[in-house]
């Protein structure tokens, strides 16, 4: 009878064991990583953000936004600025520690959009 019991016992540790393992397999950081990547990249392509912005102004994965200086003032007060802003609180929202391919995070391109549109001599310097 005690070892029936033993035997039971080892069967549910055994069990809970096995759920746990399965359960940490099944959500892997790389796979949760990678689903991630994903949302933020949704984001760029998103058509109720991105729905009024010059393609050539708008900011990509790859962490540019392509403005010649004489489109500054036409970035800054049109539709442009605000959809790049939601860009970029969507990426935040969906992976706050995303890293653009130059190696600028969403608060870095926040800081250099602030500075390149604000009315200092920084203007469509960044």
């Amino acid at each position: 009878m005690a070892l029936a019991l033993m035997l039971k016992v080892n069967n549910v540790f055994i069990f809970v064991a096995l759920l746990f393992i399965a359960m940490f397999c099944c959500y892997s950081d790389g796979e949760l990583q990678e689903q991630s990547i994903a949302k933020v990249l949704s984001c760029f392509e998103n058509n109720r953000i991105y729905s009024q912005c010059n393609e050539a102004y708008r900011l990509n994965p790859s962490g540019n936004i392509n403005i010649p200086l004489q489109a500054t003032d036409s970035f800054c007060s049109g539709p442009c600025l605000s959809e790049t802003r939601l860009v970029l609180n969507c990426i935040n929202d969906m992976l706050s520690n995303f890293v653009f391919y130059n190696k600028a995070t969403a608060k870095q391109m926040r800081n250099a959009l602030d500075a390149g549109c604000s009315f200092s001599r920084e203007r469509g310097q960044h």
